[in-house]
């Protein structure tokens, strides 16, 4: 079991207004068995802006503890306001830029890795499951 607790040591990035980022690793790959990449606490001072970049095997999942922030993506897409609860799941490779509020926000982040050609893999699962159903039709 790994245990993480507030006192674990944090990275802080301070921005060109003295805005801070706080951010601290609760788990990274080598810890954990599963496809999780690192599962991140991080904290933004009121107006401090953080991009989260997006890698092409990897999605990204954001739970808002505290405080609100605009999330955008580098995208036509528009930027969406997250506030306390709320839960964002961002595609494979989406980079996001997340903009604390005037009270700051405290989110989870988790990195997961995505298995390499799932798209292809679902499809030729779903070709076999049909031609088997299609067999156990055709016996006599």
């Amino acid at each position: 079991m790994i245990v993480t607790t507030d006192t674990g040591a944090a990275m802080v990035v301070i921005g060109p207004n003295g805005e801070r980022v706080r951010i601290r690793s609760l788990a990274r790959r080598p810890m954990l068995a599963s496809p999780c990449e690192a599962f991140d606490h991080l904290r933004l001072s009121p107006g401090a802006h953080h991009t989260l970049p997006g890698r092409p095997d990897t999605e990204t999942v954001l739970h808002v503890l505290r405080g609100a922030a605009v999330i955008g993506q580098p995208s036509d897409e528009p930027d969406h306001l997250a506030s306390e609860g709320d839960l964002l799941l961002a595609g494979r490779g989406r980079a996001l830029h997340l903009e604390a509020g005037p009270l700051g926000v405290e989110l989870l982040c988790l990195t997961l890795a995505v298995p390499r050609h799932s798209a292809d893999t679902r499809a030729a699962l779903a070709r076999r499951r049909a031609a088997r159903r299609a067999a156990r039709r055709d016996r006599p």
